[in-house]
Parts: C-alpha cells; structure tokens; sequence
C-alpha cells in the first residue's frame, strides 16, 4: 500500500456521484453503499486552503447520503402496488 502524508483532510478517498453513492472501477455507483467526509475524494484535489475546509463538503455529502440511502427499498422487502 502506497501512503501520501497530507494536513488533517484526506489527499485522496473514495470516487462518488452527486448522490454520494461510492463508484467502482469502471464508474458505476454501488448501490446502498454511499461515502462522506474525509472518506469521500476530496473536492479540492487533495489541498487543504484553510481549517474547517472539510466540514462544508462533509455535511452537505451526509446529508445527501442520507436521502440516497432513504429512498433505497429495504432489504428483504418488496415495493408496494
């Protein structure tokens, strides 16, 4: 495993559409599997311009997670007719 050394936020994380679901290799989201925070690629490129720079993007992409992964049907349940 390569390391890169980087200041409090993430230099690199995991790939993700607008609706934070996580991206494989060949860019199809994993469906129930969503990605924010330092997790997340970071939308800087893996700057950090200033302190806080990672709280902004770590909500706005949790909150979006948690409506991805609330509009999902359970597991184990089928939709209603």
């Amino acid at each position: 495993m390569r390391l890169h050394t980087g200041d409090i936020g993430s230099l690199a994380g995991l790939a993700s559409d607008p609706n934070a679901l996580v991206l494989r290799d060949d860019g199809e989201p994993i469906t129930g599997l969503c990605v924010a925070g330092n997790d997340a690629a970071s939308l800087f490129g893996g700057t950090y311009p200033a302190g806080g720079i990672t709280l902004g993007p770590a909500m706005t992409f949790g909150w979006i997670a948690a409506h991805t992964l609330a509009a999902l049907e359970p597991l184990g349940t089928t939709p209603y007719a």
